[in-house]
């Protein structure tokens, strides 16, 4: 049995990848920023299809707050793998959230980075870290200088774009320093209310996505791995560049008030 917490689990492929999980004798955490009553229907959803072996509890955090993202850190205790899924789309115009960041930047990246950050050492030495990312990251470029738009024309989808491409250069980065296997996915193009809040485009059904992402948590890849879908492939040319790696480092160890590993 393998304690996984995954992280925005409520709705799209999180709660289908929930769903997928939970056929296995897992010890399973679900996440969303919905409250515990809200969630309750999906709760019950994810554990009428589960393993009778499997367990099933839910936590709640609004990832565009700092202070309830450190909040999960306890109910969460030993892990096994952390999935990390939570995401928005770009909001329609500029949202900054409370800690003056913007909003899918904060919530698709800071977040994650700070909750594996503080899970770490409460995360099985041989466990399994899963960063969830999008093939959107190829079209970005990320400006460390202007994160927020202060300067760029703001776009929901560049937005998005640059917060992924955040996510695979620091799990590149991370990869190289510590134990734990790291990998990041890009679960395919997911018929989802996050994808059509920015592109009008069809994509596949979520349970295909949500299987895509319960398999990289078991998967046998080397630690570093970008997964396009089930498939190793390589990321952008930016993501691995280390220059850009360190520079996030050091401007997401700012904005977070954290030292990295």
């Amino acid at each position: 049995m393998a304690r996984i917490l995954l992280t925005g689990s409520t709705s799209g492929i999180g709660l289908a990848a929930a769903a997928r999980l939970a056929e296995q004798p897992h010890d399973l955490i679900l996440h969303g920023p919905e409250t515990e009553h809200a969630a309750a229907a999906v709760v019950d959803r994810v554990a009428r299809g589960a393993h009778p072996d499997a367990t099933i509890r839910y936590v709640s955090a609004d990832f565009t707050d700092p202070d309830a993202v450190r909040a999960l850190v306890s109910p969460a205790g030993r892990l096994d793998v952390l999935v990390n899924n939570a995401a928005v789309p770009g909001p329609p115009s500029l949202t900054l959230g409370p800690a003056g960041t913007d909003v899918a930047y904060q919530v698709n990246f800071l977040a994650g980075t700070l909750l594996t950050h503080l899970l770490l050492p409460a995360l099985a030495p041989e466990g399994r870290i899963v960063d969830v990312a999008s093939a959107t990251h190829f079209s970005a470029t990320l400006d460390l200088d202007d994160l927020d738009f202060r300067r760029r024309t703001y776009s929901p989808s560049t937005a998005y774009a640059q917060s992924k491409l955040a996510i695979v250069a620091y799990s590149n980065w991370l990869a190289a320093r510590v134990s734990q296997t790291v990998v990041s996915i890009h679960p395919g193009v997911v018929a989802t209310g996050l994808l059509h809040a920015m592109f009008a485009i069809d994509g596949v059904p979520p349970t295909v996505g949500g299987d895509n992402l319960a398999a990289a948590t078991s998967m046998r890849v080397a630690s570093g791995t970008y997964l396009d879908e089930t498939v190793p492939a390589e990321p952008s040319a930016e993501s691995r560049d280390p220059d850009l790696q360190n520079r996030l480092v050091e401007d997401t160890q700012q904005r977070l008030g954290v030292s990295l590993p």
